[in-house]
């Protein structure tokens, strides 16, 4: 029976087991889960041809140990040539979706990552997890009906948040806003005018997007609601009293607290889930707009859904049995990344340490192609459990990626051949340059410190042809800056000699990029 079923029934706690119940087993089932489905998936892997390029021809492990020992750390260097081609015959599993990704500092533009039946299945009920944790304040409370209203706030497919519609609608009926078939061949803001305005006849219950998606539709909803000649509302007659009603109550809140009408002035959501980079620091303001507290969810394109938040403010949950999990501590990461020959450590699940940061290494389970693959993601376990809300798993938040990549809003990263092609291709008389992912106003920003040599020029001139240059290489970045209309480049242009004060640090490893903190100061003193 699909969840529609179940709610009709009113089968509240069998839902709940379902599709939450995971978070009330102890840290010794989810690792008996974890070993039990990764055997299922060697056996699989052991099968097929990818799985036999990976392992060894005939490597076949028959426990947890045997697996980490003899089983090689992967990145997607190790599958392109068989993903890009979508050679299906050499998979574990038969492929239902196809999901797309960017490839920064990759030998192709694109990454393209095979999801199983069992995949999507798994996949689909995380999604339904995370929408029952952002519409419930306690256990066993299911608060998603049949037919709530979406708005719709996602990439379309081939990227995997456009697969989710397509996929629940087994589960559940939405009506999303616009309707799919419209959404789907819109711009970002035709598909926030058309909701908004389908919002006021049919309310709005729940949203998904990328954080920082999210917000900029905020700010777009409130700042042309303010300009009578570009409103989103510019046009529209409110069809019955309901829609009046909503109206004249957000203008009048508005002129009660002096501000800008909001979302939240209009619609009361049931829940709010958010993705993406830079989460945690775009919380505050997406409850500002919206009027509820976001649940955040942590994935990505070749490792589906990973964790989410359930109760609290400790962290995410994660699912036991979409991926089987190994964490290389930050130290070991960090190593391998100076000396590509050094091959770092792992640590399991049940081996995290409260307070310490990991690159996670996961192994795709249910007919997935990833093994012990390094998707190049920071957590950080915050919990060791959540005893308050009866939870006695891990709690862990997202960072970022690795250091030697530059992820801003979730929208596009920065690698070091990135800013050195943007560089020369600036003509800009560089010398020397570090670029350092920050934080401006709490908005994520890229900070390059450079020195020119024998050029008199202001920082903002530097500025104007490197944002033109990086635009031309990184066009997601160009976007980015458009479509959430932010100013997301900060140059800094040092003195003569200024990078002379690092030779002085041999004990320093210096990166291009994300140097640190004690780079920073060295060089800016």
């Amino acid at each position: 029976m699909n969840l529609e079923g179940m709610l009709d029934n009113q089968e509240y706690e069998a839902i709940w087991k379902k599709y939450c119940g995971y978070i009330d087993l102890s840290i010794e089932e989810v690792m008996d889960i974890q070993e039990r489905l990764l055997l299922e998936q060697i056996e699989l892997l052991s099968n097929s041809y990818i799985g036999e390029k990976i392992m060894g021809k005939g490597v076949k492990p028959k426990s947890v140990e045997e697996f980490r020992s003899i089983v090689p750390l992967t990145t997607y260097e190790d599958y392109s040539d068989i993903l890009l081609n979508k050679q299906e015959d050499k998979l574990p599993s038969k492929t239902k979706y196809w999901i797309q990704t960017t490839w920064k500092g990759g030998s192709h533009p694109i990454k393209l990552a095979p999801f199983s039946e069992e995949m999507v299945k798994e996949h689909k009920k995380c999604m339904i997890a995370g929408l029952i944790f952002a519409t419930c304040e306690k256990k066993w409370q299911v608060n998603i009906r049949r037919n709530d209203s979406f708005l719709y706030g996602m990439a379309p497919l081939p990227y995997l948040t456009g697969m989710l519609p397509h996929i629940v609608e087994e589960e559940i009926k939405f009506n999303y806003l616009p309707p799919l078939a419209e959404a789907e061949n819109m711009s970002f803001e035709e598909r926030n005018i058309k909701g908004f305005q389908l919002g006021l006849e049919r309310g709005i219950d729940l949203f998904f997007g990328i954080s920082s998606v999210l917000i900029r539709i905020g700010e777009s909803f409130a700042n042309r609601s303010s300009n009578k000649k570009d409103s989103m509302m510019k046009g529209y007659k409110p069809k019955n009293v309901k829609m009046w009603y909503r109206l004249i109550t957000a203008y009048l809140k508005s002129k009660i607290y002096k501000r800008q009408i909001l979302p939240k002035d209009i619609w009361k959501l049931k829940g709010l889930l958010c993705a993406g980079t830079d989460s945690k620091e775009y919380k505050e303001k997406l409850e500002y707009y919206w009027g509820k507290k976001p649940i955040e969810v942590y994935g990505g394109t070749e490792i589906t859904f990973v964790a989410t938040e359930t109760f609290g403010d400790k962290g995410m949950t994660f699912y036991p049995d979409v991926n089987f999990l190994e964490f290389i501590p930050e130290k070991e990461s960090l190593k391998s990344l100076q000396d590509n020959s050094y091959v770092p450590q792992t640590v399991l699940l049940n081996e995290l340490k409260a307070g310490e940061r990991y690159e996670i290494v996961t192994t795709k389970l249910k007919g997935g192609v990833f093994v012990r693959y390094r998707v190049g993601d920071i957590i950080e376990c915050t919990a060791l459990d959540n005893k308050e809300y009866g939870i006695y798993q891990p709690q862990i938040r997202y960072v970022d990626r690795i250091s030697n990549v530059i992820d801003l809003a979730g929208f596009t990263r920065i690698t070091s051949d990135t800013m050195e092609t943007s560089i020369n291709n600036s003509q800009l008389p560089v010398k020397e340059w570090v670029v350092s992912k920050e934080y401006k106003d709490r908005e994520p920003v890229l900070h390059l410190y450079c020195e020119l040599e024998g050029l008199a020029i202001t920082a903002d001139q530097a500025k104007l042809r490197i944002r033109k240059a990086l635009g031309e290489v990184d066009h997601d970045f160009k976007d980015m800056e458009q479509l959430l209309n932010r100013d997301a480049l900060i140059v800094t242009i040092l003195k003569e000699g200024s990078f002379k004060k690092l030779k002085s640090k041999k004990e320093l490893r210096i990166s291009k990029v994300n140097p640190g903190e004690e780079v920073i100061k060295l060089i800016t003193s």
